[in-house]
Order: C-alpha cells, then sequence, then structure tokens
C-alpha cells in the first residue's frame, strides 16, 4: 500500500478509530495527492538464493483548485529460500498491489476522499516438517500433569510420565532450528491431475487404504459457494489470495468550527490454500508393502481451506471546536461481516461448510478535560451490540443433504459498554506520568462441539459458541526527555483475559477440532529509550518482560499429548492451568542504531548506516510448557546514500546471521508409517543482501 503513516495504538480501545478494538488497532493512512506533482519510483533487487525484487512507484497531484489524485502500484516478489523434492519453489511470495486516492474540495467547509486498493498475492509458504531428533529411550526427563474433562474443565486427577520408556522418537521438549536436522520436504509444489497422490496410510505398521483426495476435488467450490468472487484455484501446493477496498470519507465545518466527518468503506477478500496433510515427505518408508494395495507413501495428502470475507463499515461523528480546559467527540459506528468458508477434508471427500454473519452496532464517544495546568483527565466510552450467527454449519448438500448434525441459524448476541480512563500528570514540560485503565469485550466463536460429538461419541455440553471475551487492562508509565539527548519511556501493565478461545485436537484417528475457552493473568514490563549524544549518531531500542500464565480450564492447542500422556483417555486431556499459553515469550526486544556517516566525515552528501536487532525469547509451541523454540536476534542493515536531490542508493541486508529458528510452529504429530514424531511449520526466511535504487521527483 502507499501509505503517509502508520498509526499504532495499544489496546483495549473504544472511540480512536470508532469502533472497539480488543487487543490494539494498527490504522494505515494512504498518502494524499499533496499541492503539487511529485512521484517516486524504487527498484530493489537481491540475488540470494532464489532472486527477490520489489518495484513500487507513486505520481500524484492536484489536477485543479478542487481536485488532487495519487496512483501507486507495487510489485514484490520473494525468492524461494527452499525447494520441493522435485526443484519447485517453496517460500516464494509474489504481490502486486494497486491503490488510487483522489480528493475534493466542493467548498472551503465541504471536502470529500476516495481511496481504493487491489491485492493480488501468491505464496508457497506451505507447511513443511522435521523429524524428531531424540531416539525412543533417550529422552531422560519427566512430565507431570493433571487430567481434565474437554467439555467441563473438570481436573480428573494427577499422572506422571518417564519419557524414557517412550517408545517414540521425540524432540524431548527442544524444538530444533530448520539447519539442524533434515527437512522433510513435499515430492512436488506444482501439482495437477496427472500427478502421484499418497494412497496408503500406515498406523502402527498396519496398512489402512486411506487416500489423498483427487486434484479435481481440492480444486472446485462446493456448490454452495459457487455464488461468491472467489479467487482462482491454486496451482499446487500453494496459497492465493485476492482483496479489493474502497473508502469514501468526508468532512464538514460548521459555522461554529465544529467538524462533522463519515466514512463508508466496503471490501471483499477471498483466499484458497492447497496443503499437504504429511507436512512433506517422511524418510520412514514401511519395508514391505502389500502387493494388493496400492501404495505410494511420498504423495502428497491433499487438504484445502477456502474462504471467502465481505464487510461494510460506516461511521459518522461529530467534533466541536477546541475548547480552553476541554475536547470531545461523540459519534456512531456500524459494522457487518458475512464469512464462507469450505475446509476440503483430507479423510475422505467431504466439504465441511462455515457461513457466519456479524453485526456490530455501536455509539461511542471521548472528552479530554485539563483539571489543572499539569493534570488531564481523558474519558473514552463505547456501547456496542454486536450478534454473531452461524447461518449454516455443516456438510455440503453434495455429500450429504441432510446433514443430521448441521447447525443453521444459531445466534449469540450481547449488549456492554466498554469504557477506558487515563490520568496523566506532567510536572515539567519534559516529564509525564500516567495511568490507565480499560476493559473491552469481544465475541466468542463457533464451538464446532457438535462435529466433535458427533465424531468421537464424547458429549461436551458447550452450546454454540464460547462465551463473550473480556479483556480487563491496567496500566501505570512515565514518560521523560532529559536533557535533549536522552528519551525513554518506562510502564507496567496487568490484564485478566477471561474467555480467550482456543481449539482442542481430538486424539487420533478422529482428529477433530473443538473450539474451547479459558482465563488468563498477563502481567509485564516495558521499557523503551532513544539516546542522542550527538548530530551524527543515535541509539534506541526497547524490551518487554511478560509473566503470562493460565488461570482456568484452556485448550490444548496441540497433540503433544500423545508424547506426555500415552494413557489419555478420549474425552480427556492435559490441563494447561498454571502454564504458559503458548508462542507467548517471556521476553522480547529491539535494538537499533544509526550512524550519520556523512555529518562524522564532514561529506556534503547524506549518507548513513543502521544496524537492527530484534530478539525473540524462549517460547512454547503448545499450552503444556513441554516443546519450546530458544530464544534467538535476527539482525538487519541499511547502508543509505543520496548521490543527489533526486537519486538515492541503498545496501541492505536482513537475518545477516542466517537464524533459522522457528518462529511459529503448527506443532507435533506422528509420522506416517511409525510412532515416532515430527513436526510441522512454515519455514523461515534466509540472509539476504541486496541493492536498492531510488528516484524522487
Amino acid at each position: 500500500m502507499d501509505l503517509e503513516r502508520v498509526e499504532i495504538l495499544k489496546g483495549p480501545q473504544t472511540a480512536f478509530f470508532g469502533r472497539n478494538t480488543f487487543a490494539g488497532a494498527v490504522n494505515y493512512i494512504p498518502a494524499t495527492p499533496g499541492d503539487e506533482f511529485s512521484g517516486k519510483v524504487s527498484l530493489s533487487y537481491s540475488a540470494s538464493d532464489e532472486s527477490s525484487h520489489n518495484f513500487t512507484g507513486s505520481l500524484g497531484g492536484p489536477i485543479s483548485d478542487k481536485v488532487g489524485v495519487r496512483i501507486a502500484l507495487s510489485q514484490e516478489r520473494v525468492g524461494a529460500d527452499w525447494a520441493f523434492d522435485n526443484g519447485d519453489p517453496l517460500n516464494e511470495e509474489n504481490t502486486t498491489a494497486v491503490t488510487g486516492t483522489a480528493t475534493f474540495e466542493a467548498s472551503d467547509a465541504l471536502s470529500f476522499q476516495v481511496t481504493g486498493f487491489y491485492v493480488d498475492s501468491d505464496d508457497t509458504r506451505i507447511l513443511q516438517s522435521q523429524e524428531a531428533h531424540v531416539a525412543a529411550g533417550s529422552c531422560n526427563r519427566t512430565y507431570t500433569g493433571n487430567f481434565r474433562s474437554v467439555g467441563t474443565g473438570q481436573n480428573d486427577g494427577s499422572f506422571t510420565t518417564d519419557l524414557s520408556q517412550s517408545p517414540r522418537a521425540t524432540f524431548c521438549g527442544n524444538m530444533p532450528d530448520w539447519d539442524a536436522t533434515p527437512v522433510n520436504f513435499s515430492d512436488a509444489g506444482n501439482i495437477d491431475a496427472s500427478t502421484p497422490l499418497f494412497s496408503t496410510f500406515f498406523w502402527f505398521g498396519f496398512p489402512f487404504p486411506v487416500s489423498s483426495n483427487p486434484w479435481s476435488f481440492v480444486t472446485t467450490l462446493p456448490p454452495e459457494m459457487e455464488g461468491v468472487s472467489m479467487v482462482s484455484p491454486p496451482g499446487g501446493l500453494e496459497n492465493v489470495y485476492e482483496l479489493w477496498r474502497i473508502d469514501l470519507s468526508g468532512e464538514y465545518q460548521l459555522a461554529n468550527d465544529g467538524v462533522i466527518t463519515a466514512q463508508i468503506a466496503r471490501g471483499e477478500s477471498s483466499s484458497w490454500v492447497i496443503n499437504d496433510n504429511n507436512f512433506g515427505t517422511p524418510t520412514v518408508r514401511p519395508a514391505v508393502l502389500p502387493p494388493f494395495l496400492p501404495t505410494n507413501t511420498s504423495g502428497a495428502w491433499l487438504s484445502s481451506i477456502a474462504s471467502w470475507v465481505r464487510d461494510t463499515y460506516i461511521e459518522t461523528r461529530y467534533t466541536p471546536p477546541a475548547g480552553e480546559r476541554m475536547n470531545w467527540t461523540i459519534g456512531a459506528s456500524y459494522y457487518t461481516q458475512d464469512n464462507q468458508r469450505a475446509a476440503f477434508q483430507a479423510f475422505g471427500p467431504t466439504h465441511n461448510l462455515n457461513f457466519q454473519d456479524g453485526d456490530n452496532f455501536g455509539i461511542f464517544g471521548s472528552v479530554d478535560y485539563a483539571l489543572t495546568e499539569q493534570w488531564t483527565l481523558s474519558l473514552e466510552g463505547r456501547w456496542n451490540t454486536d450478534t454473531q450467527t452461524i447461518v449454516y454449519d455443516g456438510v455440503s448438500v453434495l455429500q450429504n443433504p441432510n446433514d443430521p448434525g448441521a447447525i443453521v441459524d444459531a445466534e449469540q448476541k450481547y449488549s456492554a459498554f466498554m469504557p477506558r480512563l487515563i490520568i496523566s500528570w506532567q510536572p515539567s514540560e519534559n516529564t509525564n506520568l500516567y495511568a490507565h485503565f480499560s476493559k473491552s469485550n469481544l465475541q466468542g466463536i463457533d464451538t464446532n462441539a457438535g462435529d466433535y460429538t458427533e465424531r468421537t461419541g464424547i458429549p461436551l455440553g458447550l452450546g454454540f459458541f464460547t462465551p463473550k471475551q473480556t479483556l480487563s487492562a491496567f496500566e501505570v508509565g512515565l514518560k521523560q526527555q532529559l536533557g535533549g539527548w536522552l528519551n525513554y519511556a518506562v510502564a507496567a501493565f496487568a490484564m485478566d483475559w477471561d474467555n480467550q478461545t482456543f481449539f482442542e485436537l481430538s486424539p487420533a484417528p478422529f482428529f477433530t477440532a473443538a473450539n474451547l475457552f479459558g482465563d488468563a493473568e498477563i502481567r509485564g514490563m516495558e521499557i523503551e529509550f532513544d539516546v542522542s549524544p550527538n548530530e551524527w549518531f543515535n541509539f534506541s531500542g526497547g524490551f518487554a518482560y511478560n509473566s503470562v500464565e493460565f488461570v482456568d480450564f484452556a485448550g490444548a492447542g496441540s497433540v503433544a499429548s500423545a508424547v506426555l500422556a500415552p494413557t489419555l483417555s478420549l474425552g480427556q486431556q492435559i490441563s494447561s492451568v498454571g502454564y504458559r499459553p503458548r508462542y507467548m515469550p517471556e521476553w522480547t526486544g529491539s535494538l537499533s542504531t544509526t550512524v550519520q556517516v556523512g555529518q562524522m566525515a564532514g561529506l556534503a552528501s547524506n549518507v548513513w548506516l543502521r544496524l537492527d536487532g530484534i530478539y525473540m525469547g524462549q517460547f512454547y509451541i503448545d499450552n503444556f510448557e513441554w516443546n519450546s523454540v530458544e530464544g534467538h536476534w535476527k539482525l538487519n542493515a541499511r547502508l543509505h546514500a543520496d548521490i543527489d536531490e533526486c537519486w538515492s542508493v541503498e545496501a541492505y541486508g536482513t537475518n545477516l546471521t542466517n537464524d533459522l529458528s522457528h518462529t511459529t510452529a503448527g506443532g507435533t504429530t506422528s509420522i506416517t508409517g511409525s510412532l515416532n514424531r515430527k513436526n510441522f511449520a512454515p519455514l523461515p526466511r534466509k540472509r539476504e543482501v541486496g541493492l536498492r535504487v531510488t528516484y524522487s521527483f
């Protein structure tokens, strides 16, 4: 996108963007035409591994006294760092985006802006796997936990497992880097009707005639979705995505200098992904294959998801002229979203459909009041009513015209007032202390309990939706500038998240998910700083500490229980209470330094060097505090030089140490034809070094 700026606001908040943002908001502000015609063209290229390039161009300005236009185009290719077994590119991304903005001044008091953008993207960032690196009997650890009921969270007793007695190869609590053990790659990335597919499933050494669905099945929409505008199906193991959006906004200044603003936006997006349910070809193959079964244990086991979303947003607000001590605004908004999703199951030719609609109407306002010259009170509030409807959740009519487990027109609705209060004290021009409290709500999600019960025979009693989510947050902080060379901010926070949602996957051979809920406590602190001891050197950074713990019933988030609790009964799961949620590191941070080389050396031209480091602390990939990814740094660098007023050149490098740690992980599962474990996750980006040239006019 062609952006003027990006606004980031920590949540929960209620009025700044006119709608509730549960965990914060990122608001992208498109670039406007400006007062005179100008443009910029930029081209970057990297030959690292498979080549990458990025082209961006923008042009805009006034075409009359009242009308301005701006158009921008970008085309980016992120080269494949990896390859499927046959050499097809793996981890490649291609994105084309077009943005257009027009501004109109109808009068001195009335103005409009229309912005539209279109994005077309495809990538082969398909989940692949690593086999467990710790042999059976070599994991000298024990794991102690509690069992709980899947449906109620009731404690079903404790257990202890000696992992040294496990008959499986495991990860023994540690996820190795992607270059530490061999990667299981899928046979081919490009697939068509003639490509050999997976055709026999082995379980505990015994063959079961379970075959991949044919290519024609995973690339054909069910009839219920044929009326929507869907992106074309992928040409292999790939994810394709398409998006368009139009935004019309206007501003009218009243005679009293108050301002009325209005906005209406409409957009659609669709995506289609085809995965290999084996997550790559396993190296463990059965030695003898029964001759009476068609077998191909190395082919892709196809599954697919196609989804379509359409949303509409309408907002209006009134802001009176600024007062000496008090400023306020009031407004209303309406948001509606329609979702259609089809899951093409790996286990048999079945489309599982989930169609949902959502509507949200809210009235919001904010008041800022200067109590004294030093004390300020800010109050935001939003009352809204939110309705979520499961239009249809069940099997397509192609497989079952009368699905007995289908959900039709199930509704969950709530109304709530969500406040946000900030009090700040500014004892001096360079010092600000504040305290903040906010509370927000978010809809629950489809529990999928009916499908879980139908597949497993275990009644969950959860209803159609998880309960409304609630996030209560409190923060205190200090921001200060010292001597013109140091800026810093320190904050401590506490959050309570009730009814946070998680998925729970039933054990083999059912592999059916239920969406559950649980409560978590989040406590932490943040520190940010910016140091500029002279005109040519700057050093900045920040670190955050998060203590996060489940305090009530929560979903497992993985099937690691097959290793940790082999005696687990159907309808039971390991309790997550007292554990840290997955993907939540205790420590995160970043450091950055910029050296104005031109100023330091007394050069006439603008030359600068910037080094960045991003730290991700240790995090777990499940909710059991078992398998974890070690903390790691990603280092980037840029060397920039202005040639003249129009031309600049920049050398850049990303992930300079070629760190191949997991950035996330889907979890662990069994290897086809073996008890041994494997993980599955998207592959990381390797080191990239390139050159960027920019021309401005």
